[in-house]
């Protein structure tokens, strides 16, 4: 049986799978699927030069025949996942060949499972026509202002205690400055990024949702047209704090795994002509000399504080330098607006 896209938000207890090859899946998946590929990288590069140049016949010959030596594997996999759950979903890219044929022969054994019409495909196209319909009727309550403030750990912090938070940074795997990469691990694609925060979306109950201010591109992804005009449409909070507790920040942020100097120092040459010979030589000698705390305040003064911006008059403005008492405050401001259907007056 084929489902369609917007069928996978009606099915309980479900699992999806995904039969594309790993390197396929580890670019961009449905967020909660897993692999279980019917041909390994190697295996589907060798099909598809086939392909090139024997054309379609040989290719599929010998992807039946890779594909014939691990029906017992995958036949086992199957009927332990449907033993787990009563829906088993698979994919492939486009809903093609893969797919088609390997729910052909595992319901010739009398393995009944579905499958996505259309693929990933599809279903990409599906979230992002939807993500508008999701958020057409809530409203963003947007947290901005200089690095180091701490607007990603006032979010971080509201997000364990149940509000309704979206992390950007924490979804793109990016911080989006020059130093975004710091610490976050690999990169993350732009598919696998709209799913990410789409899936968000669905889960988040209330009409009054949180975000920190981003620009639209945040490291390699950029946000989907019809989220960033939603959060250019928000109420903005500007979030100060002194230079102690931006200083304490940013070291916790950005210097507090093994290794950070040599992903800081890649990441300076990008601003290297913007610090000046003179700045730049002397936050390499105080990286050489593990002083963060001094690099850091260079930083903000030198580079920072000197690009940074406000692209929208902030509606309110709280002061941070003591964050749990920041914390309280925006909790309390949380809950005044969302019994207020108008936006406030300018809160100072």
């Amino acid at each position: 049986m084929d489902i369609k896209p917007e069928d996978l938000y009606l099915l309980e207890d479900k699992v999806l799978v995904d039969i594309r090859s790993p390197s396929e899946y580890e670019e961009f998946h449905i967020p909660g699927a897993i692999n279980l590929p019917l041909f390994e990288d190697e295996e589907k590069r060798l099909i598809g030069v086939l392909y090139r140049g024997e054309g379609l016949e040989k290719a599929k010959e010998l992807g039946y025949e890779i594909a014939w030596k691990k029906f017992e594997h995958l036949l086992e996999k199957f009927k332990e996942l449907k033993e787990r759950h009563r829906h088993v979903v698979l994919y492939c890219w486009r809903g093609g060949l893969r797919s088609q044929e390997l729910c052909r022969v595992l319901r010739s054994v009398g393995l009944e499972v579905l499958r996505l019409e259309g693929g990933y495909r599809a279903y990409r196209e599906f979230i992002l026509k939807d993500m508008e319909s999701l958020i057409e009727n809530k409203r963003f309550l947007v947290l901005t202002g200089k690095t180091g403030v701490g607007k990603t750990k006032l979010l971080r912090k509201l997000r364990e205690e149940g509000y309704p938070v979206i992390d950007l940074e924490g979804l793109a795997r990016d911080r989006g400055s020059v130093f975004g990469k710091l610490g976050m691990g690999k990169g993350i694609s732009q598919k696998l990024f709209d799913a990410l925060l789409y899936e968000e979306l669905r889960k988040l109950e209330g009409n009054l949702l949180l975000v920190e201010d981003e620009s639209r591109l945040i490291g390699r992804v950029h946000l989907p047209w019809v989220f960033w005009q939603k959060k250019e449409e928000g109420m903005f909070l500007e979030v100060e704090a002194n230079y102690e507790s931006r200083l304490k920040n940013l070291i916790e942020d950005y210097a507090s795994f093994d290794g950070w100097q040599e992903e800081f120092r890649k990441s300076l040459l990008k601003i290297r002509k913007y610090l000046g010979e003179e700045s730049y030589r002397k936050i390499l000698h105080l990286l050489e000399e593990n002083r963060a705390e001094e690099l850091a305040l260079l930083l903000m003064t030198e580079y920072y504080d000197r690009t940074y911006k406000l692209q929208k008059k902030p509606l309110f403005r709280l002061d941070c330098s003591d964050f749990e008492a920041c914390l309280e405050s925006l909790k309390e401001l949380y809950a005044r607006l969302l019994k207020e259907r108008e936006v406030p007056e300018l809160c100072r």
